[in-house]
């Protein structure tokens, strides 16, 4: 008996269908996105030729006292100089002097400084208004000798001052240091752009070393 022609349809159909979902598979297999959730799903992972638009918005003015990083340094700094010194056995001289935001835990005076020591202390018109204390390199490391004293050195360091100051009194056991030196470079420029800044020394007059 042949088959009706309707019967023939029929196959003909389901084979399509059955064809058509063996490709949707095989397409689905094929996708390689690197989302495991996106391939089983025959999702396409989006490409940069699918377009979209970034937008930056507008940015929002912050005053500087609720800048988080103002805030932070301020936190962590106090007005003052930060000073570079050479010590020369019982002479010192001063290589700089710049007016800074300096960390408080290096500008204590009551820092714990094992060994020798430098104290630098802060004057305004002959009053001493900060100190500071830092270590004193006076041993050296030298190779094939060990350690050995050394007369002639360079220190740094951070000294706190809420007002400009007019000398600074730098003291050293090591070598007999006991030595005044002005500071009142460090607030030239201030002086220079406002005479009537804060910043700007009241005195100019010598400097006087208790």
């Amino acid at each position: 008996m042949n088959p009706s022609p309707t019967r023939n349809l029929g196959l003909i159909v389901a084979f399509v269908l059955a064809a058509s979902a063996s490709a949707a598979w095989a397409q689905v297999g094929t996708l390689n996105s690197g989302n495991p959730d996106l391939d089983r799903q025959g999702v396409d992972a989006p490409i940069a030729s699918h377009g979209g638009k970034a937008e930056l918005l507008p940015g929002e003015p912050v005053t500087e006292a609720d800048d988080p990083v103002n805030r932070l340094v301020n936190s962590e700094t106090v007005d003052g100089l930060l000073l570079t010194i050479t010590i020369d056995g019982a002479n010192a001289t001063l290589d700089s002097a710049t007016l800074a935001r300096v960390p408080k835990r290096l500008a204590r005076a009551d820092r714990d400084v094992q060994g020798d020591s430098v104290e630098v202390s802060g004057f305004v018109d002959g009053q001493e208004v900060s100190r500071t204390v830092v270590p004193d390199n006076v041993l050296n490391a030298s190779e094939g000798e060990g350690l050995v004293r050394t007369t002639r050195r360079q220190i740094a360091l951070a000294l706190a001052a809420d007002r400009p100051l007019d000398f600074v009194l730098v003291r050293a056991a090591a070598t007999g240091v006991d030595v005044s030196l002005d500071v009142r470079s460090a607030y030239a420029r201030i002086c220079e752009a406002d005479r009537g800044s804060p910043w700007c020394p009241r005195t100019a007059g010598a400097r006087n070393t208790p």
